[in-house]
């Protein structure tokens, strides 16, 4: 039925679901897991609201199935069987953390813990938020109907962003425990909550390995119902016993029946305690939840009355201690179809929670969808308002040099924080970060071989206030199994409508140079600049590297930084304020900074995203170039102007978003263009912006060049040379546009 028909879930009768009286006579009711309900510090109120918390789960998840079943939401992810364990662990973590010292990253089937923590701080609309989201409206207050339901963001009560990969959650706990440890936060604790499915993903063993090493207050929770969507255990996931892989980190286990109350509650109350006190990892095991309407809509979402229900056996011990009475549980009674209602007596509480959560329909359903120009909404976060200086002369820091100043302020004015293989002790393979772990020690972190742990804890650290993360990947290369971490950088801030960002500054060297062969080679601007949300960098010089760096710490979104490896040795671009112009004093500044020292360079020195650079003027044609090819053009336009072709260069410097105003503007006055880059033309980023220029200025000669369509990049010096971009290729297409728009 569409959903326009505003049916009624309760009361409309389908064929798959019909005789669905809720009040229906008793019969045998509790079946489930033993429970353990006598708990000295837990008063029979808080259990009564553990229990309340409990069936309002049940209530909206089942309302969710029907929803689906009747065709008026188009899908729906839940987790009925785990809201015991939920309310527990809840329950728990309220009694061992703050708010401000606590955060957690949830997954599709914590809708119970996430109400029940939400109750417990003051939030008592979390099934109204998540009936929003389930019906993608635009009031929902933490995607603004972007994001499938469960996927909770509420950065105030420390529930962090949730994602639709599952295991991304793990490098962001890690990296956000790593936080804690770097705001010089003692009590800290960060819980990532996976399925057992999830312990077969990379993403485990990286958040394992972070959290060995760095000795995290890091709680990871594995709540096993012994499926992933479909596969089974002996199918998904090779780790035979949880215990013995905790204990091969020198990481603390526990493990506990997932659907006794008691029990979980005990040991999340022990498992948090612990993480807390100790500052150091956990793994904890909750087993056995049994797994009640399938994984999805997308598969059988029939209630599955063949499985202990721990709702069920929790009312009852709760009756039996005289906490709560026999007329207020839900009870399994007999009952016809696939509806969970038509086989349960809901008992007093249930029934006013079904009332409620017509209510809620009722009110959601009359809420707007959003609109069509919401698309254009919270691709970024506000990018800082910033004033370039003119800057004059030659500078005498290296682009190296440069990228270590920056890196250097960043800490000391903005909570920076630098890791990746080799940054530390060796100064980065380029040097592009010597001396930094000397100066700015626990800031400047030595990690394990591997990127997506490196790219996905930086997230992690990136969400907390007065963080900025700059992971380095050593060779951009090898950032290309970092693509996940990427994607979600760009998306994170628009799915969550503007309400999470991740203070990121990834940097990478890139482009061929050197005999670098094959995976030390590569350009990657072709692969990242498809993705919206991120701002891509790569600057030219080192007054452009240290202003963007500069600027991207302001801005405290997410940022690509592809630094040319060509550049860092060299002296490129204009001289900073300040700068030395004594001859002796020049050569002091140079070798201070070959000996690997910090320059000291101005802190206000910026330079705005999404503005070019004319590096040289002309009439005749536009060159428009990036990185590496800003030289290699500004030299083919010096051979250029001895043939009396006057070639102007544009230097975009901020690739995603471009400033393509600047670009149409030099086009205007040329009527023809060539876009040069290191990387392939093929696919390259250069058809993008030729696309752009095509679609304005139809029929302009226009050329695009770059590296040769090959594999990869030779280790030979002269075939190296024969492969990648040179003076003679843009010469040659310049001559040709410029040809072809003469006549």
């Amino acid at each position: 039925m569409h959903a326009d028909k505003q049916i009624d879930v309760q009361e409309t009768e389908t064929e798959a679901d019909t005789n669905l009286e809720l009040r229906a006579p008793a019969a045998d009711g509790a079946k489930g897991a033993n429970q353990t309900i006598k708990i000295e510090d837990l008063t029979d109120t808080e259990l009564r609201s553990a229990y309340r918390i409990a069936v309002r789960s049940r209530v909206m998840e089942e309302y969710f199935v029907r929803l689906v079943n009747r065709g008026e939401v188009k899908f729906s992810i839940w987790g009925p069987g785990e809201e015991i364990h939920g309310a527990a662990t809840a329950l728990a973590l309220s009694k061992v953390v703050k708010l401000g010292e606590f955060g957690m990253i949830l997954h599709y089937r914590s809708a119970c813990l996430a109400t029940m923590w939400a109750e417990l701080h003051g939030h008592k609309d979390m099934t109204l938020d998540l009936t929003r989201q389930q019906f993608s409206r635009s009031t929902d207050p933490m995607t603004g109907g972007r994001m499938m339901v469960n996927h909770i963001v509420m950065l105030d009560l420390g529930l962090l962003p949730v994602q639709s990969p599952t295991g991304m959650q793990l490098g962001k706990a890690a990296g956000y425990a790593k936080g804690f440890q770097l705001k010089g936060i003692d009590n800290g604790v960060s819980l990532a909550v996976i399925g057992d499915g999830t312990t077969a993903t990379s993403d485990l063993h990286e958040a394992m390995n972070a959290a060995s090493v760095w000795e995290l207050p890091l709680m990871i929770l594995v709540t096993n119902n012994n499926f992933a969507i479909s596969t089974q255990p002996h199918e998904g996931h090779g780790i035979k016993s949880l215990k013995t892989y905790a204990e091969a980190f020198e990481c603390e286990y526990r493990e506990c029946d997932g659907r006794d109350f008691g029990d979980v509650y005990r040991t999340t109350l022990d498992a948090a305690t612990y993480v807390r006190d100790q500052q150091k990892p956990l793994l904890m095991l909750a087993d056995d939840l049994p797994r009640l309407n399938a994984h999805s809509s997308a598969a059988d979402p029939s209630f599955d009355l063949t499985q202990d229900d721990p709702l069920l056996s929790f009312g009852q011990s709760l009756v039996d201690n005289g906490v709560l009475g026999e007329e207020d549980i839900v009870r399994r009674i007999e009952g016809e179809g696939r509806d969970y209602f038509a086989h349960h007596e809901p008992g007093t509480i249930m029934a006013e929670q079904i009332d409620e959560m017509k209510v809620i329909l009722e009110q959601v359903r009359g809420e707007p969808d959003p609109g069509p120009e919401s698309i254009w909404e919270h691709i970024y976060p506000p990018f800082p308002d910033v004033e370039e200086k003119s800057a004059e002369g030659q500078t005498s820091i290296s682009y190296a040099g440069a990228v270590r100043a920056a890196t250097s302020n960043i800490i000391e004015n903005y909570g920076g924080v630098l890791w990746g293989q080799d940054v530390g002790r060796l100064g980065g393979v380029m040097t592009a970060t010597a001396g930094l772990g000397a100066r700015h020690p626990g800031r400047v972190i030595d990690t394990p071989l591997n990127e997506p742990l490196i790219v996905g804890t930086a997230v992690g650290a990136g969400l907390h206030d007065g963080i900025v993360a700059m992971p380095e990947v050593q060779f951009a290369d090898y950032s290309l199994n970092t693509f996940h971490w990427m994607v979600y950088l760009g998306n994170m801030y628009w799915g969550s409508n503007g309400n999470a960002k991740s203070s990121v500054i990834v940097r990478m060297p890139v482009d061929p140079f050197g005999g670098g062969s094959v995976y030390h080679s590569m350009s990657v601007d072709g692969y990242f600049s498809p993705i919206p949300g991120l701002v891509l960098l790569m600057p030219s010089t080192s007054y452009d590297v240290y202003g963007l760096l500069m600027t991207a710490a302001d801005y405290g979104g997410s940022v690509i930084c592809l630094e040319p490896k060509f550049a860092y040795r060299q002296l490129l671009g204009p001289a900073f304020p300040g700068e030395p112009s004594d001859l002796e004093e020049i050569n002091a500044l140079k070798k201070s900074i070959m000996r690997g020292e910090i320059p000291r360079i101005d802190p206000s020195v910026r330079v705005p995203f999404s503005k070019a650079a004319i590096r040289r003027s002309g009439e005749d044609v536009t060159i428009v170039a990036w990185g590496r090819a800003v030289w290699t053009s500004m030299a083919a336009a010096a051979n250029l102007a001895e043939e009396g072709i006057e070639a102007e260069v544009i230097d975009l410097r901020t690739l995603v978003p471009p400033d393509l105003e600047t670009v149409y503007a030099s086009v205007a006055r040329t009527n023809c263009l060539v876009i040069a880059a290191e990387d392939r033309s093929f696919a390259g980023f250069v058809r993008t912006i030729q696309g752009h220029v095509v679609e304005k200025f139809q029929g302009i000669p226009t050329r695009a060049v770059g590296q040769k369509n090959v594999p990869g990049i030779s280790s030979q010096l002269s075939v190296e040379e024969a492969t990648i971009l040179n003076e003679h290729t843009i010469e040659t297409a310049v001559v040709e546009v410029w040809q072809r728009a003469s006549r």
